[in-house]
């Protein structure tokens, strides 16, 4: 076996495994989580369409490829299900972490790319966004095929291809999730603008490249502006810019963009500070020839800067930060530490203060914001066994890493601290995913709501997330927010019902004329089933 065969049956072995545990065992239990399950469901039922339908009404706030891929993958069985709906992320999660492999080994070698490809699939935003329905994680598998196309470009005796794939790209990233996909062209022009080299700017292309992206993603604006020209304009006002507007600067806006890329990439994260330390050291001495670490930052900055100061925060928006960090740990675990003995020391106190600061600010926001959220709870260690597994794999990974930074034995410490972090996530993932299923089980509350449906023609919701009831109920449900929408659902001439909160009910203006059929517990709080008699 040849020494790349070697490295690429590491990936093969760990990529599918790290994607496929436990793969569709999470039930959807927000509307996020659910939406493109049912704008598949509605797919298979009418179709391939370039908007399916959302409970009856057009979907125009994304493309639909997400959609399309899991309609594809359902179609043998014929309806959608938590397994199906996950398989196009775990998919993208594997070819995700072949295309850092590959950017990896381009840039410094097939250990590097290894390393790379496999602390990708061991952080936390991998091993979660690879098990969920969302676009992100296939639009960062386009992203991060899309700069290492961009990578190969800007080489010297760069082919013509190259570019095309580039665009090519980043063109499937829109298609994937909206204007968020544009995300290789603010890298590649952060790049050129903080490259010395001249010439950086004709690398990119532009003339050429524009044109073409702008061709690849014009079939989705067309058919949209021709189906409904005002409902794109909304879109594209309060979607597409008013959603990632700048944010007015406040505490918690200042910490976010902090705390959600630590939990992304938890808990490779722990080393980011010394590699990137060592990373911006080695630019500045280097200068042109330190320029493979300088995309790689320019990467993660812009990367952090774009979504860190859009409007609205979400862990998962985060997730594009994952490439280029596991990149530069494994720059620095295959360059700098065997090169540096700088490299090799571990600022403990640094680490102290840091670590002291981010609880001390973390314990603020959550002061400031009400305390913890209702299902925090869930991801917290419930027994002593959960506790060891969990500290005994970070500490393996911390222990070993340290040890093989030390005695610049890296390729040993590395298999041993990957070892540890996996278990961490996967041991993570699995109880807190077991805690969540329970106090989050749309599946039986469906099933046990579904008798009482059977001559209603109308469901409403009113607290409880529509599109989780929507997928498992297979059927239209309506939200409504207010008493007078409520009025309007619940009074046609059939019997209408609705699920609401017990919070919700006893603040109706007409709780007494409200037949309720079915009390039950969801999301941690008391719902019931009602009818108005």
């Amino acid at each position: 076996m040849t020494r790349l065969s070697r490295h690429l049956l590491w990936i093969a072995a760990a990529a599918p495994v790290m994607a496929g545990v436990e793969l569709g065992r999470r039930i959807f239990a927000n509307n996020d989580d659910a939406r493109f399950a049912v704008l598949a469901q509605d797919l298979l039922s009418h179709g391939l369409r370039v908007f399916p339908e959302l409970n009856g009404a057009p979907y125009y706030n994304k493309p639909a490829l997400l959609a399309w891929l899991i309609a594809l993958v359902s179609w043998p069985g014929g309806d959608v299900t938590q397994l199906t709906a996950a398989l196009p992320s775990a998919a993208a999660g594997v070819a995700t972490a072949f295309a850092v492999w590959a950017l990896g080994r381009d840039m410094f070698g097939l250990e590097a790319g290894t390393y790379a490809a496999l602390v990708t699939v061991a952080t936390q935003g991998f091993f979660l966004q690879a098990r969920l329905p969302l676009p992100d994680m296939l639009m960062t598998c386009f992203i991060t095929a899309g700069l290492w196309q961009f990578w190969r470009m800007t080489q010297d005796g760069a082919r013509g291809v190259h570019w095309l794939g580039f665009y090519g790209c980043t063109a499937a990233a829109f298609w994937a999730k909206g204007p968020a996909g544009f995300l290789p062209l603010a890298v590649a022009l952060g790049w050129a603008a903080a490259t010395p080299h001249a010439g950086a700017w004709r690398r990119l292309r532009l003339v050429p490249g524009l044109p073409v992206l702008a061709l690849l993603i014009a079939p989705w604006w067309l058919v949209a502006f021709a189906a409904d020209s005002a409902a794109i304009r909304d879109t594209v006002v309060v979607d597409h810019l008013m959603w990632y507007l700048p944010q007015t600067l406040t505490w918690k806006s200042v910490t976010a963009p902090l705390r959600n890329s630590f939990g992304i990439l938890f808990p490779w994260v722990l080393v980011l500070p010394v590699v990137a330390v060592h990373a911006v050291r080695f630019v500045r001495a280097r200068g042109g020839a330190g320029d493979r670490v300088r995309v790689l930052l320019v990467w993660a900055l812009v990367t952090l800067v774009v979504v860190g100061i859009s409007r609205q925060q979400r862990l998962r928006y985060y997730l594009p930060l994952v490439p280029p960090v596991a990149l530069l740990i494994a720059w620095w675990l295959a360059s700098a530490v065997p090169r540096s003995r700088e490299a090799a020391r571990m600022p403990w106190r640094t680490y102290a203060v840091g670590a002291t600061a981010l609880g001390a600010i973390t314990a603020g926001v959550l002061v400031a914001g009400g305390g913890l959220p209702r299902d925090a709870s869930l991801s917290l260690p419930a027994s002593v066994l959960e506790v060891l597994v969990l500290a005994g794999g970070l500490l393996t990974m911390i222990g070993a890493l340290v040890w093989g930074v030390r005695a610049k034995r890296v390729g040993r410490a590395f298999a041993v601290a990957w070892l540890g972090s996996a278990v961490f996530v996967v041991g993570a993932y699995h109880w807190e995913v077991g805690r969540f299923n329970v106090a989050h089980d749309f599946p039986r509350v469906s099933q046990r709501m579904k008798p009482a449906l059977q001559d209603a023609p109308v469901l409403a919701t009113w607290g409880v997330p529509e599109l989780p009831l929507s997928f498992y109920m297979n059927r239209r449900v309506v939200v409504v927010e207010t008493n007078d929408e409520l009025d309007r659902v619940m009074s046609g001439a059939a019997p209408a019902v609705a699920i609401m909160t017990e919070g919700v009910l006893a603040s109706s203006r007409e709780r007494e004329r409200f037949a309720v059929l079915i009390n039950d517990r969801l999301a941690l709080r008391s719902v019931s089933l009602v009818r108005k008699e």
